[in-house]
């Protein structure tokens, strides 16, 4: 049950931002000033804090992380406005262009939903606390399309505990909330890739040292967030805090127009070889002729270095989005940029859209500090499994540059 209504709630808050973004993004020039970049991420960002203030009446920003204090102070039973608001509030941040995920928010909707139930049922303590985080995983799993990198969610970033029931019921869950999601969506995956992708074992020193640059990357994307984080956290006023953030998200989208919303197609696109995908939508860029591929890589390396400040100010200062999916974008362009970047400098043939889709899991890695759920997330979501051998290796090396440089902090 929790799994068929997280599922359910996946495919539904993907619909609700998919027709709320092409309700704007239909009347964009193709080239060309798109003025509307300046006023709608903004718009989007306001509207949230609205909806938080006099809708739902509660703030309901990183809400998987307030559901997580309630879980450690043995709150079990999860307020009922979780069950609905992250769907409404990340419809709106998400949908107007905020540059972020619809993860968080529905893994908030899944364990809010597996909460009602549990207690319904009359599920004693320690079973509504495994039935919760059932739910929270039902959610990455429906968001992603992803059954195995829910369970790996559940497991390293909520710490569930890894009893054989609890192990039964989170993978049931994960299961059923991802193919449920799956099969409303058509049975289509996020990132469809049509050129095909293959790893040369050759190539494998190469994944190391991008496994390294994903370290470094995930250090200085996490070190610029917290830095955006505690700008806004000295603004007082709810008000002036949107204003500010939601003007930061408009700027920066209106500059790269490729940041508005999660940014799967464009990331699809990108490691399809459509180099145009990144220049679409923006003013500086002329319609006369595709795009070359060093003038492509340095606008995906803009767009790397910025990219936390776009998700931070997307969910830091009255957005409700997720953290999960920018950390996939983000390395999707800084592998494209990294690749193009050694290609020119030292005349090497390394296949740049392999390296964009292998740092997917290498930024994620890093950021999140869940290599599992980062290697399982990105085959799933493109799937091509084949490509496991150098998800896995650059996700554990990123991972082990983080460990390695901040072990000591």
């Amino acid at each position: 049950m929790v799994g068929l209504i997280a599922g359910l709630g996946a495919f539904i808050l993907k619909t609700t931002i998919k027709w709320m973004s092409y309700l704007f993004t239909e009347h964009f020039h193709h080239s060309g000033i798109n003025w509307l970049l300046l006023i709608v991420p903004l718009a989007g960002i306001l509207l949230t804090v609205v909806l938080q203030r006099y809708g739902l009446k509660r703030n309901i920003e990183h809400g998987l992380d307030k559901i997580g204090d309630m879980l450690r102070q043995n709150q079990l039973d999860i307020p009922a406005t979780y069950t609905y608001g992250p769907i409404l509030a990340s419809t709106l941040t998400l949908g107007f262009g905020g540059s972020a995920g619809a993860e968080g928010p529905i893994a908030s909707v899944g364990a809010a939903v597996a909460s009602k139930l549990g207690r319904w049922f009359n599920l004693p303590p320690r079973l509504l606390m495994m039935i919760i985080g059932c739910g929270a995983g039902a959610g990455i799993a429906g968001i992603f399309k992803a059954p195995v990198g829910g369970i790996m969610f559940t497991l390293e970033v909520m710490g569930m505990e890894m009893t054989s029931l609890a192990m039964i019921a989170l993978t049931i869950a994960c299961i059923v909330g991802g193919m449920t999601s799956y099969g409303l969506t058509g049975f289509t995956l996020d990132v469809p890739l049509t050129h095909p992708q293959y790893f040369d074992p050759s190539m494998t020193g190469w994944v190391i040292v991008l496994g390294v640059f994903c370290g470094l990357y995930s250090l200085y994307y996490k070190w610029l967030g917290l830095l955006i984080k505690k700008l806004f956290a000295k603004l007082n006023s709810p008000w002036t805090r949107a204003v500010v953030s939601g003007s930061i998200l408009s700027i920066l989208v209106f500059l790269f127009p490729s940041l508005y919303g999660e940014g799967y197609e464009v990331m699809a696109k990108l490691i399809d070889g459509d180099l145009g995908a990144v220049t679409d939508f923006t003013f500086w860029m002329s319609d006369n002729g595709a795009p070359c591929l060093e003038m492509v890589a340095l606008i995906c390396g803009a767009i790397a270095a910025v990219k936390s400040i776009a998700c931070v100010s997307s969910n830091d200062g009255g957005g409700v989005a997720g953290d999960f999916a920018p950390t996939l974008f983000a390395g999707c362009f800084a592998g494209f940029f990294f690749a193009t970047l050694l290609n020119n400098l030292f005349e090497l043939h390394l296949p740049v859209e392999n390296f964009a889709l292998i740092a997917m899991a290498g930024a994620m890695s890093g950021i999140i500090r869940a290599p599992l759920m980062s290697m399982f997330i990105v085959v799933e979501m493109t799937g091509y499994y084949g490509m496991m051998f150098p998800v896995v290796i650059c996700s554990i090396v990123s991972r082990a540059t983080v460990w390695s440089l901040t072990s000591r902090t």
